[in-house]
């Protein structure tokens, strides 16, 4: 199976690239990509001038992993050489620079996949999800100037929904990942190099969610002070083994109202589990056995015993497709346990409060 890399622009397929660096990310929105070459024109002796803004799609062999714009078209050339260097982002690079749209400033009456695709639309973006128990996101008002990514990423968060854009550049909604890859990363086999990070500094044997209070009868006494009300706990089992630490979380009142106080606990336990083992680790194939790319959110399987990990089964964040002299053709991964991707609970009710207060 061919791995070239192409740039398809109006038309014309640019290829023979010397450096490529394509990032895909489930964190980080949008996708982009990197290119360099030593000619002007790649695959053939014509100079070819591409305008910043033009339409283009990668592809690494047969397969789509990017489509949006060139941003950057910066040829150079000396007495020696001549390169020229290509930057360019996915589609959904408008929803992050450009200001949201949206009548009267007041979104009700939808959910988070109804109002993403309103926001993507003036762009040509469409918005796609595999999540069918959407609940109608409550009554909120926009800020002026803010972007469209800006309104999304508040709406995923309070719908419980991660989101980022696919190969054709349009946007996906959708929930951690269950779709296994047909292989993973095996010390001895495709491992070119590897660094793990396991913390404990962040993470907790005991959670409490405590709302607080103040009697107003007391409240102008030297003597007044708030109370406190459990409503809700948590235990790290892998924590808890070593010493005891509690750690204390405020519980907003909104919260409360829904009764997510258990929810806002426990995602604050998973997250800081999840984000406490990280694996930068770089192999050597854009391809798993199958021969399908690594994709973001994708469950990879890793056996690393320098690390003391087996059979360990953790969640594709974000993959970097690269190619130079130095390192050939490599796949750049960051990898955690999926529990570092539970989204945090999240009210719009005291973000809309205070925006209309204030008006």
């Amino acid at each position: 199976m061919s791995d070239e890399l192409t740039l398809t622009i109006g038309g014309k397929i640019l290829s023979g690239w010397d450096e490529v660096r394509v990032t895909r990310s489930i964190e980080h929105l949008p996708s982009d990509f990197e290119l360099s070459l030593m000619d002007y024109y790649p695959g053939s002796n014509e100079q070819q001038m591409v305008k910043p803004g033009d339409p283009c799609v990668v592809k690494i062999g047969t397969d789509i992993v990017l489509t949006g714009y060139v941003d950057i078209w910066a040829p150079m050339i000396s007495s020696a050489r001549h390169e020229v260097r290509a930057t360019g982002r996915s589609r959904c690079q408008d929803l992050v620079d450009c200001s949201a749209e949206w009548q009267n400033n007041v979104i009700s009456q939808a959910t988070a996949l109804q109002i993403a695709r309103k926001l993507a639309l003036p762009y040509g973006i469409t918005v796609s999800s595999d999540v069918t128990d959407m609940d109608i996101v409550p009554q909120f008002t926009l800020n002026w100037g803010e972007s469209s990514q800006e309104i999304i990423d508040r709406i995923s968060r309070w719908a419980g929904l991660l989101y980022y854009d696919k190969p054709d550049g349009n946007l996906f909604l959708t929930r951690v990942g269950t779709q296994k890859a047909a292989s993973g990363i095996a010390q001895g086999k495709n491992v070119q190099d590897a660094a793990y990070t396991s913390s404990i500094d962040e993470r907790f044997s005991h959670y409490t969610g405590v709302s607080m209070s103040m009697d107003p009868a007391t409240e102008l006494s030297p003597d007044s002070g708030y109370s406190s009300v459990t409503l809700a706990t948590a235990s790290d089992p892998e924590a808890a083994t070593m010493r005891y630490r509690n750690h204390i979380v405020i519980v907003e009142s909104t919260m409360i109202a829904h009764n997510q106080a258990q929810r806002c606990i426990d995602w604050e336990m998973n997250r800081r589990y999840g984000r406490s083992k990280t694996l930068q680790i770089t192999v050597d194939s854009w391809r798993d056995s199958a021969g399908a790319l690594w994709a973001p959110n994708t469950l990879i399987p890793i056996t690393l015993p320098a690390f003391g990990l087996q059979n360990a089964l953790w969640l594709l964040s974000e993959v970097t497709y690269q190619k130079d002299d130095s390192g050939g053709t490599t796949a750049r991964m960051v990898l955690m346990p999926p529990a570092a991707f539970t989204v945090q609970p999240y009210e719009f009710y005291q973000d809309h409060m205070e925006l209309t207060h204030g008006r």
